[in-house]
């Protein structure tokens, strides 16, 4: 105990009250209703049943249903520079749609243009038809969704937070344009942003061609760069690795038995970003016809929410039903029937204040332990194909097993059964802890 307040406590409190990741965590969480319809009409799209997707092709709503997924996670980055700046801007007392606008059109500057040509086969010069073969003339621009979606999501993060604090600089030096009095507020805050917008947009143009100049063939700039050098490492490393999965878990569990929200603390700034690339990266695959069973990315942000924290952090659930079926004591008894439904929506704040599982020596085995457990067996029957992966965000407050049916366009009811053995499975690790407690509890209330 001496160890986990001397070492641990202050370097997660220093993590939790950071403004950087805070400010990452917050934006992330504004970003929930675009993941969560863009996911859910992926979903709608790709059900794997031959009657249904002949009925939306015949019916052209197939067409229909792709439009959302293309306004939500095919251009996921440009809602999450905006809403990151935002809620930095918001820390720092700043003005926070200047901030915002002045990260996106940052993050846009820096995002490569793509150029369409047509070919001219006969063109007139002097009033004399000349034929000429081949010749290649620039017809549009336009900005690919390459850079717009999952692989910017890490620029998107950079920018809006450099951006910001340019913008938070400036304006601490009064250097910027100072409207009268007389100006409307609205207006004068626009003009506050002028300066701040210059410098942050030659700034990253600059660092943009920088950036070009690593003699590295796959970068070409900002967004290749970050993402070839640093995104995709991280992502493979961090993202998609079973260790550094287990670590986040057992970090997020041992945190919450601290007092300290990990999801909070630790997985929405830190890990959240990278297991919502490798979300997108499922639904770009499901798109394009890769059965659930063959998508890339077996760890990400869905797998963590319908089986790490199914039915809250520390997997709760069956130990709740345990309390209400099978506890001998009142006050267990009480608890188990006043946190039961709350929890099959994933909260149970109750159980974790009120048993509690916070600072409790007997619990903070079963609590940290029990969601690692589960993790490692849902993984590897995912590998062995027997569990499909998955796609769909799950919205907060989804029930258990109803999670579970809508995680992926096929295989759900095996999600969904999984989630029950999952229930089942967590009673029996809560078991002969929660019978130390239970036992006390009888012989104090038989005292009494």
């Amino acid at each position: 105990m001496n160890l986990i307040y001397d070492k641990i406590m202050p370097r997660a409190m220093k993590i939790s009250q950071n403004k950087y990741l805070s400010s990452v965590s917050d934006g992330f969480m504004m970003l929930m209703p675009v993941l969560i319809i863009g996911s859910m009409f992926s979903l709608l799209n790709n059900l794997a049943i031959n009657s249904y997707q002949n009925f939306i092709i015949t019916t052209g709503l197939k067409n229909f249903f792709d439009i959302p997924n293309k306004v939500t996670n095919d251009i996921l980055s440009i809602y999450a520079v905006f809403f990151i700046a935002y809620a930095f801007a918001k820390r720092l007392n700043r003005d926070q749609g200047v901030a915002g606008m002045i990260a996106l059109f940052s993050f846009l500057a820096v995002t490569p243009f793509g150029n369409t040509v047509v070919t001219i086969q006969n063109f007139l010069t002097n009033n004399n038809l000349t034929v000429v073969e081949g010749v290649e003339i620039p017809a549009a621009s336009f900005l690919p969704m390459e850079w717009l979606g999952a692989k910017g999501l890490f620029v998107a993060i950079f920018v809006a937070l450099i951006s910001t604090k340019i913008y938070d600089f400036l304006l601490t030096k009064n250097l910027m344009i100072k409207m009268p009095d007389s100006v409307p507020p609205t207006i004068g805050k626009s003009f506050a942003g002028l300066m701040p917008g210059f410098v942050s947009i030659i700034f990253f143009m600059i660092v943009d061609k920088l950036v070009a100049l690593i003699p590295i063939e796959s970068v070409t700039g900002i967004q290749s760069g970050i993402y070839s050098l640093i995104q995709a490492p991280i992502e493979n490393f961090l993202g998609n690795n079973i260790w550094s999965f287990i670590f986040a878990a057992f970090l997020a569990q041992l945190l919450w038995s601290l007092g300290i929200h990990g999801m909070t603390a630790i997985i929405l700034p830190i890990f959240y970003p990278l297991w919502t690339s490798l979300n997108n990266a499922n639904v770009d695959a499901l798109n394009a016809g890769t059965s659930v069973y063959e998508l890339p990315n077996i760890l990400n942000r869905t797998f963590w929410q319908v089986y790490t924290i199914g039915g809250g952090s520390g997997l709760t659930l069956g130990l709740c039903l345990y309390l209400v079926f099978f506890a001998k004591s009142s006050q267990y008894k009480t608890l188990g029937k006043l946190s039961v439904v709350a929890n099959f929506c994933g909260i149970n704040e109750p159980v974790i204040f009120g048993l509690p599982m916070v600072l409790n020596p007997v619990m903070i085995i079963p609590f940290v332990l029990s969601p690692i457990v589960v993790s490692v067996v849902a993984y590897l029957l995912t590998v062995i194909n027997i569990l499909p992966r998955l796609t769909t965000i799950i919205p907060l407050g989804t029930p258990v097993i109803m999670s579970g049916f809508i995680s992926t366009a096929s295989g759900s009811w095996r999600v969904a059964l999984f989630q029950v053995f999952v229930i089942l499975a967590s009673a029996l690790m809560y078991l002969p802890f929660i019978k130390i407690l239970d036992k006390k509890a009888v012989l104090e209330e038989t005292a009494a």
